[in-house]
Order: structure tokens, then C-alpha cells, then sequence
């Protein structure tokens, strides 16, 4: 009898068991990226988010990470739902209008990976923050856009463009 057939998923994990994980490699050039503040930004979510991964990046934790990233979509969709339930646990039925703008302001947020996935993060919910949609989604690219072509393991350092 010939080996049986391994499905998608299957070879998907063992695939994802084999891979050897990024590290920072501090043999390669360090390489500054700049990321701009625009318009759109929340600044204050902005400001904490940059002034997050400033930190990070003058402790020597940021490096390119392999793409695609892995990570798993139902710590970040727990997250919000949690937030979500605890928003409707504490205002409704008491206090419906409160429900109903706190829910529709939590729509525009996104769970934010406060130190990037692609800059070496961990997928983990002790990782995450709200973050408006825009906000997240342009700095995410802004970084994304630097680093694509460098080598994984890379060692970034973060400036912001103001």
C-alpha cells in the first residue's frame, strides 16, 4: 500500500512545524525606516503606537520578520468581540445610547499588534491595542513598503517623520 494522502491542513502544519523561525540577525546592517504622520492619523493613538515601537527599536527588538507572517485571525477577532461584549455588558439595557455609540465608535478600531508582526512581534492578545482602522492599516503599510525587499532578520530602527 502506498502513503496515505496528507490534506491542505495537514501539510500546512507540518510545514509551519518545519520552518525555522526568524531572529534578528545582527551580522546584517541595521536599516532605518521612517514612518510619516499624515493628516488621517489619530494622532493620539498614532503618537502611542510610534512612541511603542521607538521603544522597542532602542532596545535592538525590531528586525524584519519572514513573510507571510504567521499568525493566528481569532486572537485579534477575540479580542474585539471581548471589547465589544464588555461595552454592552456594562451600558445596555441602562443606558442604551451609550451602547450603541460606544459600539459604533469601536467599529472604526482595529486590534493593533502594538509591536508590529512583521517587526518581530509576538501574536499574542497581551500584544494588542486599539487602533483606528486608517491609522493602523497606513503605518502597517508605510513599514511594509521599507522592509519587503530586505533580508528576514534584519535590524530596524524606527524613525517618525512628523
Amino acid at each position: 500500500m502506498g502513503k496515505p494522502k496528507a490534506g491542505k491542513l495537514v501539510r500546512a502544519a507540518v510545514k509551519k512545524a518545519a520552518a525555522k523561525p526568524v531572529v534578528r540577525n545582527n551580522d546584517l546592517p541595521e536599516v532605518t525606516i521612517k514612518v510619516q504622520r499624515k493628516p488621517m492619523h489619530a494622532r493620539a493613538q498614532f503618537d502611542r503606537k510610534m512612541n511603542a515601537l521607538k521603544k522597542l527599536s532602542d532596545e535592538g527588538k525590531l528586525f524584519k520578520q519572514a513573510n507571510p507572517v504567521a499568525r493566528d485571525e481569532s486572537i485579534t477577532k477575540g479580542y474585539k468581540a471581548r471589547i465589544r461584549q464588555k461595552i454592552f455588558d456594562k451600558y445596555w439595557p441602562h443606558d442604551k445610547e451609550m451602547a450603541n455609540r460606544l459600539s459604533a465608535r469601536l467599529s472604526l478600531q482595529q486590534p493593533d499588534h502594538v509591536w508590529e508582526l512583521q517587526l518581530g512581534g509576538p501574536d499574542d492578545v497581551s500584544n494588542l491595542k486599539l487602533l483606528h482602522g486608517d491609522t493602523n492599516r497606513d503605518v502597517g503599510q508605510q513599514i511594509w513598503q521599507q522592509i519587503m525587499k530586505l533580508p528576514d532578520g534584519t535590524p530596524i530602527r524606527i524613525e517618525v517623520m512628523d
